[in-house]
């Protein structure tokens, strides 16, 4: 994870998470199954260094209060009790804790890599991956602290989208051209215990988008014109279902995501609360008076 790690290694051509031979479905984590999900969600100005709190569990929300945060982080992943924010610029970094609405720093770096493309937690683990080299590093993120497990670099090039529910990771690859490129190439697998183990990869029947996930079942996001076309699928044991659509809306500039609900923000402050478990969506409503200028809302799962 250090500034040393970062060459551009040789990575597999083939669109596959990892270029090896797929691994069977594991079992459930016994981390996610004996502790608490996370409600805590955190709202950062990259510029201001402004941040918030709050949590939303069920698709109710409670605003916890207001702090701030050294400027120019990019990126932010929350696990069943820890953040992690990074600069890919810079390479500085944090770690806290992060349960109940309230984030308290434990550790800060200046050394981490710069230029990660992609950096996503699950329930004890985190992923960083670099679209460009394949290469990527997965650790735990536990207790507010983060510490490296592995080194790949055999991971496919070219991932465009990461979300990870409390144990499983999915990667979907970007749409270049509706007519070249229509549909998303789909890798999916474990993460946890600081690990990623591949369990299968497909192609996709349809273009998934962005993705976002709760602690068990992912949404892709299709940008279509003025609209987002909505697809869900469960997200378990290592492996995600096939997805089905639940409808559209009007597109949203950020999605952040606790345990078990979404929070959909557009840059003015427009704010829509829903709710995703289960394999199940369902609308809440919108929030009035959220602050506008966020350039990161993550939430812990």
């Amino acid at each position: 994870m250090k500034k040393s790690l970062v060459a551009a290694l040789a990575t597999s051509a083939t669109a596959v998470l990892l270029a090896a031979p797929a691994a069977p479905a594991t079992a459930a984590s016994p981390y996610c199954n004996q502790t608490a999900p996370n409600s805590s969600i955190l709202f950062y100005n990259q510029d201001t260094g402004s941040t918030g709190t709050a949590t939303l569990s069920a698709g109710n929300y409670q605003y916890k209060g207001g702090f701030n945060l050294p400027t120019g982080y990019t990126h932010a992943a929350a696990s069943r009790d820890s953040m992690l924010l990074y600069n890919a610029d810079t390479g500085a970094g944090e770690t806290g804790t992060f349960t109940a609405g309230r984030y308290s720093r434990v550790e800060r770096f200046d050394d981490f890599s710069t230029g990660w493309s992609i950096v996503e937690a699950s329930g004890d683990s985190i992923i960083f991956y670099d679209a460009d080299s394949g290469h990527g590093v997965t650790g735990t993120l536990k207790r507010g602290r983060y510490h490296e497990v592995r080194q790949y670099d055999n991971f496919s090039t070219g991932w465009a989208f990461m979300a990870a529910s409390c144990d499983t990771l999915l990667a979907t690859t970007a749409r270049k051209g509706s007519s070249e490129f229509p549909k998303s190439n789909v890798g999916y697998g474990s993460l946890k215990g600081g690990v990623f183990t591949n369990v299968d990869n497909r192609d996709g029947d349809v273009f998934l988008g962005t993705l976002v996930a709760t602690k068990d079942t992912v949404l892709g996001m299709a940008r279509n014109g003025s609209e987002l076309q909505y697809r869900l699928a469960s997200a378990t044991n290592g492996t995600v279902g096939a997805f089905r659509d639940i409808g559209t809306s009007g597109v949203w500039n950020l999605v952040g995501r606790t345990s078990d609900s979404l929070f959909f923000y557009k840059d003015d402050g427009t704010a829509w609360i829903s709710k995703l478990s289960r394999g199940n969506y369902a609308n809440v409503g919108p929030l009035n008076e959220v602050s506008s200028g966020w350039t990161i809302i993550e939430g812990g799962v």
